[in-house]
């Protein structure tokens, strides 16, 4: 994938088309990922929110502002967002967008931030993060979602980085409560097995 430069910046949003126009109306809040173009040609972005991935394409009916506004911003930043959801696979939503705006009051947004790029996980090789994905040197692909709780519905307190495998068993989950969080350094205790796990650049 090829990252594409922005155009256009983000400006208060207006409506491109009426909600419910292309599918279900949706508002929502994720986090951003990047843009990038096919290998068949066109271009789409990519945002995380509510555990899936959703897919905005500029040869679908997304408002180009809203789309090109999308491209300058830092991976990761924090979005809100508005369209309609065209058709949803396992993990995918193919959307229509209608607006976008940044959301930096978002209260996981600095946290995320940090998270993002390549680490060293101690005793297991390489661990990029991008937006909320989390993929693994031997081919390991999660989506990360961030609780007080696990899967398991337990409250624990504290903040929480739950991994759902991608392409597993859909029930397959990594519950990991923070321990430690700077810039080059984060650990984590696996709440299943009481096992550290560290990541450092």
């Amino acid at each position: 994938m090829r990252m594409i430069a922005a155009l256009l910046l983000l400006a208060s949003p207006a409506l491109a088309f009426e909600p419910g126009t292309h599918g279900e109306p949706m508002v929502e809040e994720g986090f951003f990922v990047g843009c990038f173009t096919g290998d068949e040609g066109g271009s789409a972005c990519e945002i995380h929110a509510r555990g899936a991935i959703f897919i905005v394409s500029s040869e679908g009916p997304s408002e180009p502002d809203a789309m090109n506004g999308l491209a300058g911003l830092a991976q990761g930043a924090p979005v809100k967002f508005t369209g309609d959801m065209i058709a949803m696979g396992d993990v995918t939503v193919d959307f229509a967008l209608n607006t976008a705006e940044p959301n930096p009051a978002d209260p996981l947004a600095p946290l995320v931030l940090a998270l993002q790029g390549t680490w060293m996980q101690e005793g297991a090789g390489e661990v990029t993060i991008t937006g909320l994905e989390w993929a693994e040197t031997e081919g390991n692909a999660y989506l990360i979602s961030f609780g007080t709780a696990c899967s398991d519905g337990v409250e624990r307190g504290g903040t929480h980085l739950s991994l759902y495998q991608q392409g597993g068993d859909p029930f397959f989950s990594i519950c990991m409560e923070f321990q430690v969080q700077d810039a080059n350094r984060f650990e984590f205790l696996d709440v299943a097995t009481g096992a550290k796990v560290v990541l450092t650049r």
